[in-house]
C-alpha cells in the first residue's frame, strides 16, 4: 500500500465505504472520506464518532496508522440491504 492508494480510495466517485486491514489484523471501517487524513508515511484514522446536539457526526477518537502497515482495503457491506422496517 502507498499513500496514493489510500488517497485514490478516499477520492473514488461515488465514494464507497471501505475497511482498512493492518498487519496485526486490526480493522478500521471508513464510512466517510473525512474520517481519514492522508500523509506520506502515515494516516490519521477516526476510530470513534459521536453526534453533536445538532446531529452532526464528529470525531471522538482517532489513531495514527503507518501506511506501510496497511495490508488490504475491502468494501463495506451496503447499508441499504432492506433490513430497515417501515413504520
Amino acid at each position: 500500500m502507498t499513500y496514493r492508494d489510500l488517497y485514490a480510495r478516499l477520492n473514488d466517485h461515488p465514494f464507497k465505504p471501505f475497511r482498512i486491514r493492518t498487519l496485526n489484523n486490526n480493522i478500521y471501517d471508513i464510512r466517510e472520506p473525512w474520517m481519514v487524513t492522508v500523509g506520506k508515511s502515515s494516516a490519521i484514522v477516526v476510530t470513534q464518532t459521536q453526534k453533536d446536539e445538532d446531529g452532526i457526526e464528529i470525531a471522538k477518537d482517532w489513531k495514527t496508522l503507518a501506511i506501510a502497515h496497511m495490508t488490504e482495503f475491502s468494501d463495506l457491506p451496503s447499508r441499504s440491504n432492506g433490513s430497515k422496517r417501515k413504520k
